[in-house]
């Protein structure tokens, strides 16, 4: 029987809006700029001058070839007023984030830089079949997420690259309106496990990875009777900590403390670092934001306590959690699907990835996670499409989507299915310290960048929610058009 850590400043709050924002973040990596955009629709037909770089793109082969992928994009004579949103000359797309929450202003503004990037390069290159790319910026502000579903279904085509902090508010509405997506990332079970729905790098609810605990029982073997787990008080953390805490347990580790904080954040994380030192805690697996983090590995180093290791969401390969934590970072770790930044030298996706944001984005984020999630979306949706060529509709779209079971945006990422909705059996370790991010020298690597293996990912057998289903809605496939 596991201990709940109950005192009041860690359990039992209710949760303010802006804090379950904050506390959401961390389950974008797990399960994944300062100034906003307005929603106003972005044609991004030209190649635009992006400040004037000349950044070569490694490893282009052609115009519109993207790492492995050869034309992605190019010119065309696709034809037709096929669907929603589909013209003779255009393809008419929405991509949703939340960068104008005032609480967090440009928050996840990465997946709208992202596909700014995919759709200049792209429609310079010649578009989908010769089709351009338009995109509307769909921006949620956190809490208006079905209002840009409901957007969307009146003038897109389909969504692609993007995703919200609340997307479980507009999955209905989207079924409803047999609007397609090919997201960047998803947070709820309602979303993640929704139909009509592709995912690069699919989160299955049935699944979780659990390499880096493989990895960390063989490096700190005595440290697995003493672990313990802290989470922010909202579901989407809270699902992302339950499945993690199985993932532990299928390898017989013992879990003494569990605690939840405030997700608006705590005045003092001191009385957690004292909980985890009077239970004698030796490994510790936190599902949150990165700076609140570094907040907590400086409270238990200001106690003279030392942890054997922390687990992090990928979320936490993010300079700031370095600058934040200092000193007070050491044998922290996570786990990615994505190649990290900075690999960039060993893998041309990722250095054509960066020279394209540094010829038509130079100031975006080019280097967050969820941007690369965004791009590899994007990826997938033009393949998909030009394989579609003038019979542009959401069924072909679909049809081709469903089929496609080894991704890996070109090389950005670890191969996935996209077709079964299964996460990745291939990751990569990375370790953070006081200096920045590095791969441990003793993480060893079956296949390029990564480690491959059926036991890197454990089977759940646990109940986290459901998917929104067509059927739900009075809705089948065989309503597609």
């Amino acid at each position: 029987m596991t201990n709940l850590q109950t005192k009041s400043s860690a359990t039992h709050r209710p949760v303010r809006r802006r804090g379950a924002a904050i506390a959401v973040l961390a389950a974008l990596a797990l399960t994944a700029g300062a100034c906003s955009r307005s929603s106003s629709q972005v044609e991004s037909g030209t190649s635009g001058d992006g400040g004037g770089s000349t950044t070569a793109v490694t490893g282009a082969a052609g115009a519109g070839d993207f790492g492995n992928l050869k034309d992605v994009c190019g010119p065309g004579d696709a034809k037709g007023a096929t669907a929603q949103g589909v013209t003779d000359t255009e393809i008419r797309l929405g991509t949703i984030s939340d960068p104008g929450f005032t609480g967090r202003p440009g928050l996840n503004q990465e997946l709208f830089d992202a596909t700014k990037v995919f759709t200049e390069w792209c429609n310079a290159a010649g578009g989908i079949n010769g089709r351009t790319v338009k995109v509307d910026e769909l921006d949620a502000k956190l809490f208006e997420y079905k209002q840009r579903i409901t957007e969307a279904c009146q003038n897109d085509f389909a969504l692609v690259g993007g995703g919200g902090v609340f997307d479980e508010t507009g999955q209905d509405e989207r079924l409803k309106c047999l609007l397609p997506d090919i997201p960047g990332y998803q947070v709820s079970p309602k979303a993640r496990g929704a139909e009509l729905a592709t995912a690069p790098l699919p989160t299955a609810l049935d699944q979780t990875p659990i390499a880096v605990f493989q990895y960390l029982e063989k490096k700190f073997p005595k440290s697995t009777q003493k672990v313990g787990f802290i989470t922010g008080n909202i579901a989407a953390t809270i699902v992302v900590d339950k499945q993690n805490q199985e993932g532990v347990k299928s390898l017989g580790w013992k879990i003494p403390y569990q605690s939840q904080y405030n997700s608006a954040g705590e005045s003092s994380w001191t009385p957690f670092a004292q909980a985890l030192q009077s239970k004698g805690i030796k490994g510790l697996v936190y599902t949150g934001e990165p700076e609140n983090m570094a907040k907590l590995l400086q409270a238990i180093a200001d106690i003279n306590y030392k942890l054997d290791w922390a687990v992090v969401g990928a979320n936490h390969l993010d300079a700031n959690f370095i600058k934040v934590g200092g000193q007070a970072i050491q044998n922290v770790f996570l786990y990615s699907a994505v190649v990290p930044f900075f690999q960039t030298k060993e893998n041309p996706a990722t250095q054509q990835y960066q020279d394209l944001f540094a010829k038509y984005l130079p100031k975006g984020k080019s280097q967050a996670l969820l941007g690369v999630n965004s791009f590899s979306a994007w990826l997938l949706f033009a393949k998909a499409a030009k394989e579609c060529g003038s019979d542009l509709t959401r069924k072909c779209l679909y049809e081709k989507l469903s089929t496609t079971s080894s991704w890996n945006g070109g090389g950005l990422h670890a191969e996935t299915d996209p077709s079964s909705g299964q996460g990745s059996k291939c990751g990569i370790v990375v370790e953070a310290t006081p200096d920045g991010f590095k791969v441990p020298s003793d993480f060893k690597l079956t296949d390029g960048l990564f480690r491959c293996a059926d036991d890197s990912v454990l089977t759940l057998k646990g109940d986290y929610g459901k998917g929104a289903t067509l059927a739900s809605v009075g809705k089948s496939l065989s309503d597609l058009k």
